[in-house]
């Protein structure tokens, strides 16, 4: 069966053939604002051709010829996040709670926790976990640039431990592995390396999963199925395979009209056809009964670090030093990173990471540095400043009250202290 021949079995013709044809249209691109760093106005004040996202706050849709946020110095200094338009819809519905605890599944590169974890302001906790390993550290390298605070990384096949976390988390995100079709305007790779066995393939993988991920979930919590795909069999049918099989309940969704195809009898679809952004299926389940509120351990009070880290509990991994603010059991999770990263000690001489510096706000009590446009560059470059400071040894480097980097000066030249692999050149 070829891939038309596929959408016409779950689509009526017109739609499948409106579909297919969509393929052809160029791709669109959007871009997810950390509000910790930069404010809607100065944005657009910066990209003023930019497209509110219809759906998200503090998102837009833009051109990427005209406007390369990739190589954009705003990016490095983790301003915003790229993000797929249709994709960054998934935790966009959700209603997050200050205080959940949160488990995003499969979560690289990290998007969905990013925007969970933005939209809970720092708080509660966020597991964002990966399979692979290598995946698991792009969401590390996320975390780090964006300065975020509330994920606990970790690499874990959760079929092996869902036993010891049964009804715990307040929301799951499980955007699950699938065919990858909703992907093939962006991907010709995808296209060619579609087939019906699969789909059914992902479609066993995708119910085990969200059997799974329903265990762990809380009397009245929310779990968020969604997928980059078309078909049927790994979408309204593993959810109609969750619902046979346990006490599952479906929630609606409310979205705009005008974008969405409604002829799912399931959830939404969100097609080219139809909406700017790629494929995506999502889903909302419940699950019957409350729950009270989540009740994080106590952390301990650590000296070391400024003002706002004062209650985040502080874990050694070897030289290098975590700090997160909330704490659960982590004894059967495979840990990338606690939290914020705050530094390595190595024979008794403590160096800042990135992370920790990403992370500290114009509200945090940090001996301070000042960079013009000119100095930032130079040192994004990898070039160290000379710079007169009435502070001495480790400062905050910022730009616009906007922290970059900690790094040491002797009150006339700041070293250069920035991550060898992250230096180059910005437009």
């Amino acid at each position: 069966m070829d891939f038309l021949e596929h959408l016409k079995s779950s689509l009526p013709e017109k739609e499948a053939y409106q579909l297919y044809e969509s393929f052809d249209y160029d791709d669109s691109h959007a871009v997810l604002l950390n509000t910790n760093k930069i404010s809607d106005e100065k944005f657009i004040s910066l990209f003023p051709n930019v497209k509110p996202h219809p759906y998200v706050p503090h998102a837009y849709i833009y051109d990427k010829n005209e406007y390369p946020l990739g190589k954009s110095v705003y990016h490095e200094l983790g301003y915003f996040y790229l993000q797929e338009p249709s994709a960054m819809i998934v935790s966009g519905l959700i209603n997050f709670k200050n205080n959940d605890l949160v488990l995003d599944m499969c979560a690289a590169p990290g998007g969905k926790s990013v925007q969970a974890s933005l939209k809970m302001k720092g708080n509660g906790l966020i597991i964002s976990n990966d399979l692979s390993t290598s995946r698991a550290k792009l969401i590390s390298n996320n975390s780090e640039r964006l300065g975020l605070r509330n994920l606990l990384i970790t690499n874990n096949d959760f079929s092996k431990i869902y036993d010891f976390y049964l009804n715990t988390f307040d929301v799951i995100i499980l955007d699950a592995p699938c065919s990858g079709s909703g992907m093939f305007r962006k991907n010709e790779l995808m296209k060619e390396d579609w087939s019906i066995n699969k789909v059914y393939k992902f479609s066993e993988i995708q119910k085990e999963l969200i059997s799974i991920a329903y265990k762990m979930l809380k009397p009245g919590g929310l779990l968020s199925y969604s997928t980059c795909s078309y078909s049927k069999e790994e979408n309204e049918d593993v959810i109609s395979y969750l619902l046979e099989n346990s006490d599952a309940q479906v929630r609606d969704i409310n979205l705009k009209d005008g974008y969405v195809n409604e002829l799912s009898p399931i959830g939404i679809r969100l097609m080219p056809s139809h909406f700017f952004g790629e494929g995506q299926y999502i889903c909302h389940i419940s699950k019957p009964g409350n729950s009270e509120e989540t009740k994080f351990k106590n952390s301990n009070r650590s000296e070391r670090l400024v003002s706002s880290y004062a209650t985040y509990d502080v874990k050694r991994f070897g030289e290098s030093l975590f700090a997160i603010s909330n704490i659960i059991d982590i004894k059967k999770l495979n840990v990338i990173r606690y939290g914020v990263k705050i530094g390595e000690e190595h024979k008794g001489i403590f160096k800042y990471d990135l992370h920790y510096a990403r992370s500290l706000t114009i509200k945090d009590e940090f001996p301070r540095v000042e960079l013009n446009e000119e100095e930032l560059r130079l040192y994004l470059e990898g070039n160290q400043l000379t710079k007169e400071s009435k502070n001495k040894g480790y400062v905050l480097l910022t730009y616009h009250n906007n922290s970059i980097d900690i790094a040491k000066t002797d009150g006339r030249v700041i070293k250069n202290y920035y991550p060898k692999g992250l230096r180059r050149k910005f437009i």
